[in-house]
């Protein structure tokens, strides 16, 4: 008989063979992903060439740009594990960036790229814009468009006598920016300039204006929906700085988490409050006052005995005490469980405990199954967009929703009587905003308590 008459050898022979072209496929595939690096890092230049470049086309008086490229992801590591898709940014940069003459890209860090361009801010952008969307049509190729950010900061040094790390520093700068304000780019200026010195003066000095017990605070009434009387008030910080006046959170908690001291920070501001209220015992603790805390803060193992020992210090009743939780960053695993448990042991001791901003950032539904809170409070962009039918019915199906769980609700943000109208009919228990009231000092809240009933 044949050989290949035998089905045997046939199938045997179809396994091999199919085999090997899977083994060929292979050898191609690494081929060519070796090939895609070894072309990219050929064309990618050391960042001294670059400066060398830079100087020669400013004594030449033309025209210099600088970039500074970043690529962050949620997972990184784990994502660029595989070196096509690292291999094929490289190369789109290269592809787009470097096409004339006297431009060139280099990688600065594990993540991060500078290019010298020659020629002006605006064509600069138009390569950036295109660049921008040659990757976003690879990053869609990997599933990664909305993991992957990649940001470009723009700084034109012209003909102009600045120096290649001061060029450097600024396109830097410019792509802060661009990350912060969620921009595929940003061209710096002078006033980013300023700003972010700005910030960096905040930041070396934030732990010493800690210590120099350069802060006060601000308060901003809650009222009851029903009887709109005042029930309590949420407590602001307020930084007087010597330098730069006085500053609200806004300039100086992302100096705050830079620095690293959000724990020093809230513990500080929340025994303020305290020392505030037992000034005055028989009075203010009829009332409730919400501090925030960072998610990091209330994640510590130690969280609840720090803030039942101050209170105690003074000698305060729980029940005039709540802790809010920001939507700042968010956590797991071991922190995330630790938060949970701190939460539970001081809602039980009596201290209030609000869900911040719910509808925006970090803070979801997730949140309101995990957490055990006493009240959920509404972002402003929901409050406010709650006079439209659509608005209303998600601000209404928010309020529901908490209520079955267990959950009171606070609408922030209200500043016209159609959203209060909108909040009370929705079903809201309690609410906040310039409509009643504007954040405070102290001597004016005091006068306003000293009132019937806070009315």
């Amino acid at each position: 008989m044949h050989i290949f008459e035998n089905p045997y050898v046939v199938m045997a022979a179809l396994v091999l063979g199919v085999v090997l072209l899977a083994a060929i496929g292979v050898y191609f595939a690494i081929k060519g992903i070796k090939t895609v690096e070894g072309l990219a890092e050929k064309q990618f230049i050391p960042v001294g060439k670059i400066e060398t470049v830079f100087n020669k086309l400013g004594k030449s008086r033309e025209d210099r740009t600088v970039l500074y490229i970043s690529l962050s992801a949620d997972n990184l590591r784990g994502l660029f594990s595989e070196p096509d898709l690292l291999s094929e940014i490289k190369l789109i940069l290269l592809d787009t960036l470097t096409s004339e003459e006297n431009s060139f890209v280099s990688v600065y860090d594990e993540r991060n790229f500078i290019a010298l361009l020659n020629c002006d801010s605006v064509s600069a952008k138009s390569k950036v814009e295109f660049c921008q969307v040659e990757l976003n049509k690879r990053l869609l190729k990997y599933s990664a468009l909305n993991i992957v950010n990649i940001r470009f900061g723009i700084f034109f040094a012209g003909s102009s006598s600045v120096m290649f790390d001061d060029a450097i520093i600024r396109a830097k700068q410019a792509c802060m920016v661009a990350k912060n304000q969620i921009m595929h780019y940003s061209e710096w200026n002078s006033t980013i300039g300023k700003a972010l010195e700005k910030k960096i003066k905040i930041e070396n000095n934030i732990e010493k204006e800690i210590d120099n017990n350069h802060f006060f605070l601000e308060y901003q009434p809650v009222l009851d929906a029903k009887t709109k009387k005042i029930i309590g008030a949420e407590v602001l910080s307020r930084l007087n700085s010597e330098s730069e006046g006085v500053l609200t959170p806004k300039s100086f908690l992302s100096a705050v988490d830079s620095v690293g001291i959000n724990e020093k920070f809230d513990y500080y501001i929340f025994e303020k409050n305290c020392r505030w209220i037992s000034n005055d015992k028989e009075q203010r603790e009829n009332y409730k006052y919400t501090i925030n805390f960072s998610r990091s803060t209330i994640s510590e193992p130690e969280f609840v005995e720090k803030i039942t020992g101050i209170a105690e210090k003074y000698d305060l009743k729980f029940s005039c005490l709540a802790v809010e939780i920001l939507e700042d960053k968010n956590i797991d695993g071991e922190a995330k469980q630790q938060m949970i448990e701190n939460l539970s042991t001081l809602k039980g001791k009596g201290v209030s405990i609000l869900l911040d901003d719910f509808g925006s950032g970090y803070t979801t539904f997730g949140d309101l199954q995990n957490l055990d809170v006493s009240i959920v409070k509404i972002d402003k962009a929901i409050t406010q967009n709650s006079v439209t039918d659509t608005g209303f019915i998600i601000l209404k199906n928010i309020i529901q929703t908490s209520k079955d769980i267990g959950f009171k609700t606070l609408c922030e943000g209200i500043e016209t009587k159609e959203q209060e109208e909108a909040a009370i009919r929705a079903g809201c228990d309690f609410l906040q905003g310039f409509y009643y009231y504007r954040p405070m000092s102290v001597a004016t809240l005091e006068k306003i308590l000293e009132t019937s009933g806070g009315n």
